[in-house]
């Protein structure tokens, strides 16, 4: 049973010095975009008699968290007002959490006694870079959900477990998953000014299914329609990529003649309709583009050797492409998946609908792509389909080069 039900009811109180206010508002920005309702002082108290205010809240609410710096215990005396919401907290029966600065470290001199009790408590130490795997943890494993029952609304509570964020795949791409949040800013800009990477890199491994996979295997050939967004850059991103020994790369595309690859081009999805009288064009060239890679180009010819570069085919239908990218240790947090949905009609970015899910807050449906995404590459299947279609795609993309005249 909650201690406090209703619209005024608060999910945290946010206890902090002034001098705090920026750690203390990212906390509170975070909590309340999560469907909770936190206390911080300003933000929620506007009027009344404070101190029988905030007692009465930190009272009434099920956790109770406090922001600890070096400054904190610094002159602090009987009138501390986060002295005072400390020993109000310990009194009650609130769920305290400490959420300290990296450079906290407890006073020489030694806490009043009836606070001592704060030496006792878990800390978690919070910084710039690892903010929201902290808070994730805080809210979405050590909390007691149950507490907070009568907080959250249905609506809010929809809203708060629902980890996997969908939009266009153009907003996603333009906003939240760009390049530079999902492979490093350093990286793209340097690929982007064709400059070497020099810098480390945090990805560990991709592995990836798609249709129109000439957008990445191929951008040198100009049968992509102009309004492709990508024009190589993604490409450039993984060979880049593939120039670090531990990382690995694995691309299963569609295989030339299949259901889903006729489809693909035949209802003109952004960036396959050039050639719309030679639908099989951008496939083929996807086909043979891979081979020749492997064979003349440095990077992706040692990473093949080391068997850190794997391609497949399929004839699968897939309602979906997969982008699945795992980071190194200290990065793993990042670990996502990431969904194109296709359907039939959809020609433009900003119809379909791509989904991002992270391995952390999403594990259910991470697992359930993760194992499609296995069942679609298929390693005998496509050994088979290679083996017994190898020669016979080659032959007619370079028959079908010779018919449109095209020269590489």
């Amino acid at each position: 049973m909650n201690k406090q039900s209703g619209a005024q009811a608060y999910g945290f109180f946010i206890s902090h010095k002034s001098e705090d206010w920026a750690l203390a508002g990212r906390i509170y920005d975070y909590l309340s975009a999560s469907g909770y309702r936190p206390f911080l002082d300003i933000e929620s108290l506007h009027q009344g008699n404070f101190d029988e205010a905030l007692e009465q809240i930190i009272k009434a609410t099920p956790y109770f968290l406090l922001v600890l710096s070096p400054n904190t215990f610094k002159e602090v005396n009987e009138k501390s007002w986060v002295l005072r919401e400390i020993r109000v907290a310990l009194k009650s029966d609130s769920n305290i959490f400490l959420i300290a600065t990296e450079d906290f470290a407890w006073p020489k001199d030694t806490l009043p006694e009836d606070v001592e009790q704060l030496y006792h408590k878990h800390i978690y130490y919070i910084g710039r870079r690892n903010f929201y795997e902290i808070m994730k943890k805080l809210v979405d494993t050590d909390i007691a959900g149950e507490k907070l029952g009568d907080i959250m609304d249905w609506r809010e509570k929809a809203l708060f477990l629902s980890q996997t964020y969908m939009s266009s795949r153009e907003s996603i791409e333009k906003s939240l998953g760009t390049l530079e949040a999902r492979f490093g800013t350093e990286l793209v800009e340097c690929v982007r000014r064709k400059e070497p990477f020099e810098g480390e890199n945090h990805i560990k491994s991709i592995r990836m299914s798609c249709y129109a996979a000439s957008l990445l295997l191929a951008p040198q050939i100009n049968m992509v329609d102009g309004r492709a967004f990508d024009r190589g850059i993604l490409f450039n991103i993984l060979a880049e990529l593939l120039r670090d020994d531990d990382f690995s790369l694995e691309i299963v595309i569609t295989a030339p003649g299949s259901m889903a690859a006729k489809e693909a081009a035949e209802s003109e999805k952004l960036g396959n309709s050039r050639l719309e009288e030679y639908p099989e064009a951008i496939f083929l060239s996807s086909y043979s583009s891979i081979f020749r890679l492997i064979d003349q180009d440095p990077v992706f010819a040692k990473a093949r050797r080391e068997r850190r570069f794997n391609f497949m085919v399929t004839d699968m239908a897939m309602p979906y492409s997969i982008f699945q990218i795992n980071y190194k240790t200290e990065y793993e947090y990042y670990d996502h998946i990431k969904l194109d949905l296709y359907s039939e009609g959809l020609t433009s970015n900003m119809d379909r609908r791509s989904m991002l899910i992270f391995k952390k807050t999403d594990p259910e449906n991470y697992l359930f792509f993760e194992e499609r995404y296995k069942y679609i590459r298929n390693l005998k299947r496509s050994a088979r389909l290679i083996q017994e279609n190898h020669d016979g795609w080659i032959k007619a993309w370079e028959a079908l080069k010779e018919e449109i005249g095209y020269e590489e």
